[in-house]
């Protein structure tokens, strides 16, 4: 089987020829058949990725949960196997894999928003805006690990409830919310655990619906989020189905798994087809020291 690496040049910065070299390093040492690709201004990962439409390989998206977006929405419905290497700002998806991915192959759920697809978690509202800050997000000068706390603070200044129109299981919903995320795994914003409960292939995804709130009880909703026990809130709703539809009276900026997605109608459902997505947690374990030196 052959490995493909997409690098993603845009999140690793000037550790992109670090991460490189681990990585040729790491596949001589394993015998690996691989090779090595770099996105870039000139070269985005969807034109890399064309040439490998009709391939059986494995494809690694290395950098964080946007460059995986990006591949899995270049590579779903081919033959081709999804994999990672966790180095970017959040990570997330890694997080949900290693406590329910075995190392080997694995089927995983994959849910499409209107024409784009989503593995991780989409959100709406002012989780949507935080993730969506980009001069926060991608700030040199902020530690990775503070970038979505800084992005919180930022947004919590301006924040206002959205306006939505809700059908899901026969159901409606039309009121302002706070914020609505589509979880197929557990984490997002950098380790805060949407989904506790979360399952990446059980053929669902959990709808978790915050109520409009005020400033002081959104302080309170984000910090049971970030340990994720905020499930029991009364403000908060928690469904879980295979389609959903969202309205609102004006284009809306939704982000899916770190990237953006404006529309004014969301429609949602769990896809019929997994993805096959290959789990190498020693890959992850010998390569992870790079991550951990990209400030």
């Amino acid at each position: 089987m052959r490995h493909i690496f997409l690098v993603n040049s845009f999140s690793l910065k000037d550790r992109t020829s670090l991460m490189i070299s681990r990585i040729k390093e790491y596949a001589d040492k394993n015998e690996l058949d691989y090779l090595i690709e770099v996105n870039d201004i000139n070269n985005s990962t969807e034109d890399i990725l064309k040439k490998y439409k009709k391939s059986e390989y494995i494809i690694y998206a290395v950098g964080g949960d946007g460059i995986m977006n990006r591949v899995l929405n270049s590579i779903y419905g081919t033959k081709n196997i999804l994999s990672f290497i966790p180095c970017g700002t959040g990570n997330d998806f890694s997080r949900t894999a290693r406590e329910t991915l075995k190392n080997g192959y694995n089927e995983v759920d994959i849910v499409k928003l209107n024409d784009m697809y989503s593995i991780n978690v989409a959100c709406f509202g002012i989780d949507a805006d935080i993730g969506n800050t980009d001069l926060v997000v991608h700030n040199k000068f902020i530690p990775k690990s503070q970038r979505y706390n800084a992005s919180v603070v930022k947004n919590f200044a301006k924040y206002k409830p959205r306006y939505f129109k809700i059908e899901v299981d026969g159901n409606k919903m039309e009121d302002y919310f706070t914020t609505i995320c589509i979880c197929n795994a557990k984490y997002y914003g950098s380790g805060f655990i949407i989904n506790p409960d979360g399952l990446i292939n059980d053929g669902k995804f959990d709808v978790i619906i915050v109520d409009k709130v005020n400033k002081l009880n959104l302080i309170k909703v984000i910090l049971k989020i970030k340990s994720g026990k905020h499930i029991d809130l009364d403000v908060v709703k928690h469904i879980r189905t295979d389609k959903i539809t969202f309205k609102s009276d004006k284009p809306i900026k939704a982000n899916v798994d770190g990237e953006i997605l404006e529309d004014k109608v969301f429609k949602i459902k769990m896809c019929k087809e997994k993805m096959k997505v290959y789990y190498n947690s020693d890959m992850i374990d010998e390569l992870k020291w790079v991550r951990l030196c990209i400030f």
